[in-house]
């Protein structure tokens, strides 16, 4: 197929893929949740280490655990911002990064909400941790 072609082709399925993944965005809360991610890291990050002076002394798991589930939180927000980038895009700058090719896209999009998902169930693991760290040394004070 040629260039001319492929692009006409995209043109004409991009409306379908396009429903598709506004489907997507409606049906998952995809803005509401992306939004609660990045707070969610914006609050984490800005928590100063003087704040959890006592319960990085009382306990290093604590420590650990709290800048593992940071950079996990980074990944799934710079995801989301990958993602609703890409889904703000025109028909014409998309195809022209992607190569108009409508199945490459779809593919790549769901390679990241999936690993999106499994970083969010990492989160959820570290952060217990996290929290029981923190009631371990709270028995110790």
């Amino acid at each position: 197929m040629s260039d001319t072609d492929m692009q006409a082709q995209f043109m004409q399925d991009f409306p379908k893929f396009s429903a598709k993944i506004q489907n997507f965005v409606l049906t998952t809360g995809f803005k509401k949740n992306a939004e609660q991610y990045e707070e969610l890291f914006n609050q984490m990050s800005s928590i100063a280490p003087n704040d959890m002076k006592a319960y990085i002394e009382k306990s290093p798991a604590f420590l650990q655990a709290r800048n593992e589930s940071l950079a996990i939180m980074e990944k799934v927000v710079a995801i989301h911002k990958r993602l609703e980038d890409m889904f703000a895009m025109s028909a014409e700058v998309l195809g022209e990064i992607h190569g108009y090719d409508l199945a490459k896209i779809d593919t790549n999009i769901g390679k990241d909400i999936q690993e999106s998902a499994k970083l969010i169930h990492q989160f959820k693991i570290v952060s217990e941790r996290g929290r029981q760290a923190i009631n371990d040394a709270n028995m110790t004070m």
